[in-house]
């Protein structure tokens, strides 16, 4: 995993873009909106529930700042033999890649002018539906609710698949089933109560990704002098051997 090549991250990044003309352009968000909305009697009634505010939401984000200090002090004491030192360089690494991805998707949601669906005339909002980034364009004023931050909590820890290449490649598949059934759940309880449309979550886990592997391509993974290849024999010297 952390030799991805560029076909493989542009591939993402081009079915990102597919999926997005059907759900931003043809109305394919709206239509799920709609249904959600729907479901709930014509309003957004989880969006103040208990339960999907203060418990998946909030709870949600406190439980992966939780996590990232565990990670950091993980590093910490593997930096202090503590823990393996071949388990350095992927803490390290992880570390970095939570904190990039979580600044990466906040700057482009100050920047691509997509409202929520719960500001939207079509749910009892005042504002116009636009598509992400459109609004630039047409001169409007800046909503910040794209990409989706929170399903990212849980999509960037994608970044444990390439970590785990490094020292437990055998982990890596239910490290990413965790990672994408906690970033599905943070996306849809965000659904339910009206804070985003599908395909925000959609860019969300695909810009995790490409972070992680872009990252993970160009770290400087160092293995531990552990590592180094043992010496099977003890040297002689050869004036005490004769």
């Amino acid at each position: 995993m952390a030799g991805t090549r560029w076909h493989e991250m542009a591939l993402v990044l081009v079915v990102a873009l597919l999926l997005s003309w059907p759900l931003q352009r043809a109305g394919g968000d709206l239509w799920i909106a709609d249904h959600l909305f729907g479901w709930q009697g014509g309003q957004w009634a989880a969006r103040d529930a208990w339960w999907a505010s203060a418990v998946l939401h909030g709870g949600g984000r406190k439980l992966a700042m939780l996590c990232w200090l565990l990670v950091a002090l993980a590093w910490w004491a593997s930096a202090r033999g503590r823990i393996a030192a071949n388990w350095r360089s992927p803490l390290a690494y992880l570390a970095v890649t939570l904190l990039v991805s979580t600044l990466l998707l906040t700057v482009l949601k100050r920047y691509s002018g997509a409202d929520c669906p719960w500001d939207l005339v079509r749910y009892g909002g005042t504002r116009a539906y636009l598509p992400p980034f459109s609004g630039i364009t047409a001169g409007a004023s800046s909503g910040a609710c794209f990409p989706a931050s929170h399903a990212g909590v849980g999509y960037a820890w994608v970044a444990t698949v390439f970590a785990l290449a490094r020292v437990r490649p055998a982990w890596r598949g239910r490290a990413l089933a965790t990672t994408l059934a906690i970033g599905a759940l943070f996306g849809l309880v965000q659904q339910l109560r009206g804070a985003h449309f599908l395909s925000h979550d959609l860019w969300s886990l695909a810009l995790c990704w490409l972070t992680a592997a872009l990252l993970a391509r160009f770290w400087p993974w160092q293995l531990p002098d552990c590592a180094a290849v043992p010496t099977t024999r003890r040297q002689v010297d050869p004036e005490m051997a004769s």
